[in-house]
């Protein structure tokens, strides 16, 4: 997720068509220059060299429990076509990728590349703080969802739910003091340093010391780990 505004206006985008690296490339209708979908960079066009501010994210959570946190939520919708019949609820979602996803191979080409710290589709979160790139595989996460580490110099708190793929990367830092936490409980999770008690969902301490602090949320993107290190080669893979 990017911010549209870049030197004081605003752009508009849509799906050029085009690969860079086997991944999508982006285009803004007022320039026609083409930016990458993963670092935001425009690389080619009238604002090449440019880049795009990610915005902090947390995808695939649920309905329930992004309005449970935040009700005040406005829901874009679609205005369905009324040639075209709705598709009925219980309705099994088509994922048009499946066959790319189930197959080992990189990339459109199918081509292997050459950074085999990981598997090339195995999915990793990847983090990036100034010019610091760190990689979490998802398998990273099976005994505990959240992770205390450092990117860079800098404390991050990563967390990763399996089942439904929620991602969020906070800094550990409150106050000037670098906290610790415990293993999250779905989206709750206690810091041993205080006591206090976070919301994994908006950052927000609900009990204890910090009450009422936030933390600060980091671009985090589920990516796989292929694409990943083509773009982000110098990038360490967490242990």
């Amino acid at each position: 997720m990017y911010s549209r505004e870049l030197d004081g206006e605003t752009y508009t985008f849509g799906v050029s068509g085009k690969l860079l690296r086997d991944a999508l490339l982006m285009y803004d209708h007022q320039t026609r220059t083409l930016w990458s979908h993963i670092t935001g960079e425009a690389v080619e066009g009238e604002l090449k060299g440019k880049r795009l501010k990610m915005l902090a994210g947390m995808p695939r959570i649920t309905w329930t429990d992004w309005k449970r946190n935040q009700p005040l939520t406005k829901v874009l919708s679609v205005r369905r076509d009324p040639r075209r019949p709705e598709r009925q609820t219980e309705d099994p979602i088509v994922d048009n990728y499946a066959q790319y996803h189930n197959s080992p191979n990189a990339g459109i080409s199918g081509t292997r590349y050459i950074d085999d710290r990981l598997m090339d589709k195995e999915l990793v979160v990847g983090v990036r703080i100034d010019e610091s790139y760190r990689a979490y595989p998802f398998r990273s996460f099976r005994r505990k969802s959240t992770i205390n580490d450092e990117v860079g110099d800098v404390p991050v708190l990563a967390f990763h739910d399996l089942k439904s793929n929620a991602t969020a990367v906070f800094l550990r830092t409150v106050k000037g003091q670098a906290l610790t936490f415990e293993p999250a409980r779905s989206y709750t999770v206690k810091d041993v340093t205080t006591g206090t008690t976070w919301n994994l969902v908006t950052g927000v301490a609900t009990e204890g010391t910090l009450k009422g602090h936030t933390l600060v949320r980091l671009p985090a993107m589920n990516i796989y780990w292929f694409a990943w290190a083509r773009y982000y080669p110098e990038t360490t893979v967490y242990q």
